[in-house]
């Protein structure tokens, strides 16, 4: 008999360090677990080599029909642009359940820039914070800023696709979200939720994190309700 499988893929321009914490935990509780990387990627921040959005979703499509072929049980989980992949496969193929961690429908929001702003203005009040905090910023930009034009085209495309096939997707879906996200607006996991039609789904919102949720201060709580939420179509 085969365990269940959990496919995990990571983020637009990240790596499976985003998802570390949450493998790990479902491995030591039997599940099967793979964590991509996905092409044009690398494990650590050297600059993204060129791939296509259709590279991406290859990828995982291939991982997602060997399993199916080994009557796999699967469980799809995606982190950001992660999420929109696990979205697309959950559309074409047979899975089990869906879980989406901060999922990457609404980037550049005015509700983030807003938020933006006021991190910069809460943090550089004075002129040499002001002069410190623009070096940080030109040492240490958003990967909106240092991702070539055309990576950045790709990850749109994903997401193009993703939002017209969320109201198709009818299986267990579980959606976890940090109200502090600077990266995506919260909002893009209250828009799926309402518009998916599954009959089973859930949507969590934690007060604490940011975007990298399963790197983040309540790590253990989307451990917590990723776990409980499998165990019910385990």
């Amino acid at each position: 008999m085969h365990k269940d499988l959990c496919i995990i893929i990571h983020g637009f321009a990240g790596n499976p360090w985003e998802i570390e914490p949450l493998a790990h935990a479902l491995e030591s509780l039997g599940y099967e677990v793979m964590t991509p990387l996905l092409p044009g990627h690398r494990r650590n921040k050297e600059r993204m080599e060129k791939a296509t959005a259709l590279d991406w979703l290859q990828m995982i499509e291939k991982i997602v029909k060997h399993a199916i072929e080994e009557n796999k049980k699967i469980h799809l989980i995606g982190f950001s642009m992660g999420a929109m992949i696990a979205s697309i496969m959950a559309y074409r193929y047979q899975i089990s359940t869906l879980v989406l961690l901060s999922p990457a429908v609404y980037v550049l929001t005015p509700y983030l820039l807003k938020m933006k702003l006021e991190q910069f203005f809460r943090h550089t009040r004075t002129k040499e914070n002001r002069l410190l905090s623009g070096q940080r910023i030109l040492k240490n930009p958003s990967f909106i800023r240092s991702t070539p034009l055309y990576n950045l085209f790709q990850f749109q495309k994903i997401v193009r696709e993703a939002k017209m096939i969320f109201q198709h997707i009818s299986i267990p879906i579980c959606i976890i979200h940090g109200q502090k996200d600077e990266t995506i607006d919260p909002k893009s996991s209250e828009l799926i939720y309402r518009v998916v039609s599954s009959k089973e789904k859930e949507l969590h919102y934690l007060p604490h994190s940011k975007h990298h949720i399963c790197q983040d201060c309540e790590v253990d709580t989307v451990i917590q309700l990723v776990t409980k939420f499998l165990e019910k179509y385990h």
